[in-house]
């Protein structure tokens, strides 16, 4: 068969799509701050510690915020492109992952020494790999420990800040070989692998500023005062791809070429308002970190995960939330629910039931695991997924070594996944037959309109 040479279209379009986000954020700041108040909100970002959860909003206001988010993914978008990157799918992932920390955590400084060693890693390996070098983007989570220590008081004869330098560009040097070892271990069921691999590398960095340098990790407050800005915001970003998907559909000639790229795009703004969606019902205003979470949750729809495979580990959040913690409609539930998209892999995998005992089990591991990297790595749901994963991998082994307990629950999980796979074609029948028919009076409304006479 003869191959079909695929458009361009992907790169191009992907990257004016992210070029055009990174300066429609970073122009907004102008029109929401003055910039004698974006210096001096960017001076207060720069020099707060930054642990999680610290809410740029709330520490310098919205204009500041958004002068910093896009600030940052304007600098990765020039990154990727000096480095011949291929824009896709997984790069808007990566992006809005960036984009969305910016909210809370991650600055233009902090981040800059642990990008800058994760490229001199990859220039002594020589290595050209398209994955790591996006992963050295997002090794950026524990950009708080640079803040963290540049922001303490000296303690040694040598800076703080250049304490913080060598500590970040170590960080960025080690994360990407630490990264490719735990990702062989959890066998790609944690979509957020990079959040595993740095729970890791920021638990020696919690004891390390701790214990030597004697450095507090402080908790922070979230501000609910900007909700309407922040919702505004969302709204026209997530609004713009479908309106754009719909002037192309119109224009274009060639629509059906680009097909797939346009649903990833529609997927990414419907999975923004279904995140939208959530705080507005559970009546939760947005703040910073709720922002970067559901930036986060839509610009990973485009790349590894459908929506069935998230709906089951977010029951077994919803479930831990309402017996357990009493606690449905708080922001920190609402970034367990989106981040809970982490177990879709696994769901994928060993089924929806599995997802959700696997949802309920991360839930209490994400509440009950944070003070051992005290907030240094802004990934934690990440690192929660990552020993969701092992923990219940670990658990299969150890039963499978029993023939017959292994026949048994093998058996089981069969019948099980058959009886999954049966409910979700029937789901999917009666969602056909009912558009089917939709279509159907549609068409011939549209015929007696036409046709009065008839």
């Amino acid at each position: 068969m003869k191959k079909i040479d695929q458009p361009l279209f992907s790169t191009n379009f992907i990257f004016i799509f992210l070029l055009s986000f990174g300066l429609a954020i970073t122009f907004s700041a102008f029109f929401l701050a003055s910039p004698q108040a974006l210096l001096s909100g960017m001076r207060e970002i720069i020099y707060t510690p930054s642990n999680l959860i610290t809410d740029y909003v709330q520490v310098a206001g919205v204009g500041p915020t958004f002068l910093n988010s896009g600030l940052l993914t304007l600098s990765s978008l020039f990154i990727l492109r000096k480095h011949r990157h291929h824009f896709c799918s997984l790069t808007v992932s990566i992006i809005m992952m960036l984009a969305g920390f910016s909210f809370f955590g991650k600055n233009i400084v902090n981040s800059a020494p642990i990008v800058l060693g994760s490229l001199i890693f990859l220039k002594i390996h020589h290595s050209k790999r398209q994955d790591l070098l996006v992963m050295g983007l997002l090794s950026t989570c524990l950009s708080p420990i640079v803040s963290t220590i540049y922001c303490a008081p000296n303690h040694f004869f040598v800076s703080n800040k250049l304490l913080a330098l060598i500590v970040g560009l170590l960080i960025g040097y080690i994360s990407l070989p630490i990264f490719e070892f735990f990702k062989d271990h959890t066998k790609e069921l944690n979509l957020y692998n990079m959040g595993f691999s740095a729970g890791v590398i920021g638990i020696i960095g919690n004891l390390t500023t701790r214990n030597i340098l004697a450095i507090e990790m402080v908790p922070h407050t979230l501000s609910f005062e900007h909700h309407r800005s922040l919702l505004y915001f969302l709204i026209a970003l997530f609004t713009i791809p479908i309106l754009t998907n719909f002037c192309f559909c119109k224009l274009s000639t060639n629509y059906s070429k680009y097909l797939l790229d346009l649903k990833k795009i529609f997927r990414f703004s419907l999975h923004g308002f279904l995140g939208v969606f959530v705080a507005l019902i559970l009546n939760v205003p947005l703040s910073g970190s709720l922002v970067g979470a559901i930036l986060t949750f839509a610009g990973f729809s485009m790349y590894n995960f459908k929506l069935r495979y998230f709906l089951f580990p977010v029951l077994g959040v919803l479930l831990a939330s309402q017996f357990i913690y009493h606690d449905t409609a708080t922001t920190n539930n609402i970034v367990i629910f989106l981040f809970a998209s982490t177990l879709s892999p696994m769901t994928r995998k060993h089924g929806l039931l599995a997802g959700a005992f696997a949802g309920f089990l991360f839930s209490l591991i994400t509440r009950n695991s944070q003070y051992l990297t005290a907030g240094i790595n802004l990934y934690h749901c990440g690192f929660a997924g990552g020993v969701t994963v092992l923990l219940l991998d670990s658990i299969r082994v150890l039963f499978y070594r029993n023939l017959r307990i292994r026949f048994h629950c093998e058996r089981i999980y069969l019948q099980t996944i058959q009886l999954e796979e049966q409910l979700l074609f029937r789901f999917q029948l009666v969602a056909e037959t009912f558009l089917f028919k939709f279509n159907k009076n549609k068409e011939k409304q549209s015929i007696s309109e036409r046709d009065p006479n008839n």
